[in-house]
């Protein structure tokens, strides 16, 4: 039995390239996938050069125990799984795949017990049977674990970064900031844009917020909630806050509502605002 297998082991690495070349006859054309058969030289380069090694290491666990394979196969999943998702390669088209890959490999498997002069049992074909799938099976559970976790945190980092460019806190001056709101203001972005506030409050170290209203169209009574709450919230950290920008029909409609920003210090314009902080700033001494 070791003299077969490690007759088909050195029939499937020898064959690597002949391997990925009958992969690539079964390519179909399909937009922004690297598997695609008109992708440019270079990715197909590559991709020949992964699903060569591919051949190889499967060819490998034929001998290896399931820790060393699994170990040995990780390594690749992890640097191909990247490059599709670098290159926004569908995952229906990395499963459709999976299963051209796998159906290529046991013809090569095939024309390795039709070609040798070694006696192939059928014992044989199922011990490699439970090895290769085995193996194979592992390299697409594998690589979704990791194609879906660079998914997922690549995600998270924009879904991190659209809430704090939805309410960026400026820093004016050293002491000075300016939060300037643009659009409508729902539930889920006012929970988002008290925490992000106060967290970049605290990290540049200001004592004075300039809220700017002049872009939001429309002021309810949860919005209003929302940015008292705000302001009570920096209060406590011995930050004040300044409202400017409130357009006529925003105030006009909070008169309606019976919002009440009587006790709240405003401005009508911003430009006016923020020159006064300019012209009363007076930066820190190097001496």
């Amino acid at each position: 039995m070791e003299t077969k297998t490690e007759a088909l082991y050195k029939f499937l690495v020898d064959n690597s390239a002949n391997f990925t070349d009958d992969w690539l006859k079964r390519q179909r054309v399909i937009q922004g996938s690297d598997y695609s058969a008109d992708a440019p030289p270079e990715v197909m380069n590559r991709v020949k050069e992964q699903n060569s090694n591919y051949v190889r290491l499967v060819a490998k666990s034929l001998y290896q125990s399931e820790e060393e394979m699994k170990e040995t196969i990780s390594a690749w999943t992890s640097q191909t799984a990247a490059d599709r998702i670098k290159s926004k390669t569908d995952l229906t088209e990395v499963a459709w795949n999976s299963g051209v890959f796998r159906r290529v490999y046991w013809e090569y498997i095939q024309r390795f017990v039709k070609q040798t002069d070694l006696e192939v049992t059928f014992d044989d074909v199922f011990t490699w049977e439970k090895k290769i799938n085995y193996t194979l099976d592992y390299v697409f559970e594998s690589f979704i674990i990791v194609f879906m976790d660079i998914l997922m945190n690549r995600l998270a980092s924009q879904a991190t970064l659209i809430k704090e460019l939805s309410a960026p806190v400026i820093t004016l001056t050293k002491e000075v900031g300016l939060l300037p709101l643009i659009g409508e203001i729902d539930t889920t972005r006012a929970k988002g844009l008290m925490e992000s506030t106060l967290t970049q409050s605290i990290d540049a170290r200001i004592n004075t917020l300039i809220v700017d209203l002049s872009g939001v169209v429309m002021v309810d009574t949860m919005v209003a909630h929302q940015i008292f709450k705000l302001m009570d919230a920096l209060k406590l950290l011995g930050v004040q806050t300044i409202i400017t920008g409130i357009r006529p029909e925003v105030a006009q409609t909070a008169v309606q509502l019976g919002i009440d920003f009587s006790n709240i210090m405003t401005e009508g314009n911003l430009q006016n605002v923020i020159k006064k902080f300019i012209q009363n700033y007076k930066p820190a001494s190097n001496c």
